[in-house]
């Protein structure tokens, strides 16, 4: 028998470290990972903004509803065209309002549309409707209320 040499004994061991190849899948799979959780954290703040955006108009046009439902309905044409754009919104004192709906600007149409249910008498009222808009102006949502007005007669 022969004395084993150190070359008999480095053909029986496993090799150690990655070869070329598989650097370059593990690579390619953590770039895959990153690209994805990357992905789902941009989607979420785009989703997590627009929401906020949202809720501002809500709350930006169901206070200037309030305001022109509290106001003289003698008035109330005089809120037509009104308009207040994103950054510029104020309360019913004239003071800026902050925060969230400053991104948020609003739009008002009033006009005079009468009613009828089924066959009864006709209603005359009002038709408020309010548009929240965005930086760009894009619409956020609506609002509208029909206001009757009061019978002439009394009754």
């Amino acid at each position: 028998m022969g004395e084993a040499s150190a070359r008999d004994f480095d053909h029986h061991r496993p090799p150690r470290g990655l070869t070329l190849i598989e650097s370059v899948i593990a690579t390619a799979v953590l770039a895959v990972a990153i690209t994805a959780v990357h992905a789902a954290l941009a989607a979420g703040t785009m989703h997590a903004s627009r929401s906020a955006d949202e809720l501002a108009a809500t709350v930006a046009v169901e206070d200037l509803m309030a305001r022109i439902l509290a106001d003289d309905l003698d008035r109330i044409a005089e809120w037509d065209d009104h308009e207040e754009p994103a950054g510029r919104l104020v309360d019913a004192d004239g003071t800026p309002l902050a925060g969230g709906v400053a991104r948020v600007g609003r739009r008002v149409t009033v006009e005079r549309l009468p009613r009828r249910l089924d066959d009864g008498p006709r209603i005359d009222g009002w038709h408020v409707r309010i548009e929240a808009t965005g930086v760009a102006g894009e619409s956020l949502g609506e609002i509208e209320r029909w206001i009757p007005l009061p019978s002439e007669s009394g009754a």
